[in-house]
């Protein structure tokens, strides 16, 4: 059974090719049975903008800490979805505090 250790959201802009916007994205600590630390990143983002900027399935997050995160929609976005959509990266794991303030400079906090 997992713990959970601390959530947050922050700034950043998300970019499709040479564009970019604003947005915030939430960052989900929690600490699994085996000691290791994952964490969820998503973000939500306005359909329209996306679809402007020639986004289908995946962008990239410029954290203001920390490395880019590529940031994907489960599906090819079009104007039958939400106007605000959810992204998420892939799930990370680190395996101790340390890792965890050294990769997500935010959560140090």
């Amino acid at each position: 059974m997992s713990e959970y250790l601390t959530q947050a959201s922050y700034p950043g802009e998300i970019a499709v090719g040479n564009d970019r916007a604003p947005v915030s994205y939430k960052l989900k600590a929690s600490k699994e049975d085996d000691g290791s630390i994952h964490v969820a990143l998503s973000l939500t983002a306005p359909r329209d903008w996306l679809l402007k900027h020639g986004f289908r399935s995946e962008a990239t997050l410029m954290r203001k800490k920390g490395e880019p995160v590529p940031v994907r929609f489960e599906e090819t976005l079009n104007v039958a979805d939400n106007i605000a959509v959810t992204l998420h990266a892939d799930e990370s794991v680190c395996r101790s505090k340390d890792e965890l303030h050294q990769r997500f400079p935010e959560l140090d906090a």
